[in-house]
C-alpha cells in the first residue's frame, strides 16, 4: 500500500513538472499558428514558418502515421 502511494505521488509530481515545462515553452515562443490535421491532431508552429515550411511538416506528420 505505502509503495502505491510513493508512485502516485512521484507521477503527480512528474505531470506537474511537464505542465509547467510545456507552459513555459509556449510561453518563450512567441506567436503561434494553430494548425487542425484532424479532430484529435492539433499543432502549433511558430508565426515565423512559411506556409511552405508547415505544409512539409504536415505532410511528414501525415506519412510518419499512415494518414496520406
Amino acid at each position: 500500500m505505502e509503495k502505491n502511494r510513493v508512485n502516485r505521488s512521484a507521477k503527480n509530481s512528474f505531470s506537474q513538472s511537464a505542465e509547467m515545462i510545456l507552459k513555459e515553452h509556449k510561453k518563450n515562443m512567441g506567436e503561434v499558428i494553430r494548425v487542425v490535421i484532424n479532430a484529435r491532431t492539433t499543432f502549433e508552429f511558430p508565426a515565423h514558418f512559411s506556409p511552405e515550411e508547415i505544409a512539409i511538416r504536415i505532410e511528414n506528420y501525415k506519412k510518419r502515421h499512415n494518414l496520406v
